[in-house]
């Protein structure tokens, strides 16, 4: 669905993405990494908000150099580190800003359904529910657009576990309907258990592809790439 290659991102000096390489199909694919290595910057440069250099497509259909409107329309859908929900827009309000149609395969009504919480703070303004329920309606207002792929950026980050599991279920999901999916994650437990290949990325570089389950299990890579040990998240 997506491929990514020779991309690179400069800000001044600062050489921050150095040649990605990377291909989401089918499978969910889940980028890991420390602070700083550039994870963030490539979301939203697949996404037309950072410029950069190298080439992006989607479904062959070329992308990049396109604003984040048409690459919106492209059929990516980006749920951003920090939810960055509206104050001034009740949660319904969000989701009606987005929503596509009754015959679209996500509907509001859907939305609810998967997201409980959702429905009962409907009313609610955006910066008024608790930091799981921003990340609900981050995510319902992403399924809404009715994507080819979603990019989820840290999702799981200063959640609950029991949180986190819940989302994990809805990725997985997701995944199983055909919906693309990459996500980047620092928690190593959150990507494992949504995707079954992660890549490694070092210093604006994806220094490694494999299966997730032979990081969770190898506390050596693990230090050396995430430097945490094994079970940390």
């Amino acid at each position: 669905m997506l491929v990514v290659r020779g991309l690179h991102v400069r800000f001044g000096q600062a050489h921050i993405l150095q040649g990605v390489d990377l291909a989401v199909g089918p499978e969910p694919l889940a980028i890991v990494g420390r602070n700083g290595m550039g994870k963030t910057t490539l979301c939203q440069t697949i996404m037309g908000m950072v410029p950069g250099e190298g080439e992006i497509s989607l479904d062959g259909e070329g992308l990049a150099g396109r604003p984040p409107n048409r690459v919106a329309r492209a059929g990516l859908a980006l749920v951003p580190q920090g939810r960055r929900t509206f104050p001034s827009l009740t949660v319904d309000e969000h989701l009606r800003l987005v929503a596509q149609g009754p015959r679209a395969r996500w509907t509001i009504e859907r939305a609810y359904a998967t997201f409980p919480r959702l429905a009962e703070r409907r009313r609610n303004g955006g910066t008024q529910l608790s930091g799981g329920e921003q990340q609900m309606l981050a995510i319902a207002r992403a399924l809404l657009m009715n994507p080819r792929l979603v990019i989820m950026d840290e999702p799981s980050e200063g959640l609950a576990p029991v949180i986190v599991d819940h989302l994990a279920e809805v990725l997985r999901g997701l995944a199983a309907e055909g919906t693309g999916l990459l996500l980047v994650e620092q928690n190593l437990r959150m990507a494992a258990a949504v995707c079954g290949t992660v890549a490694v990325m070092v210093t604006g570089r994806i220094a490694a592809t494999m299966p997730a389950a032979d990081l969770v299990a190898d506390e050596a890579l693990q230090r050396r790439y995430l430097g945490v040990a094994a079970g940390s998240h």
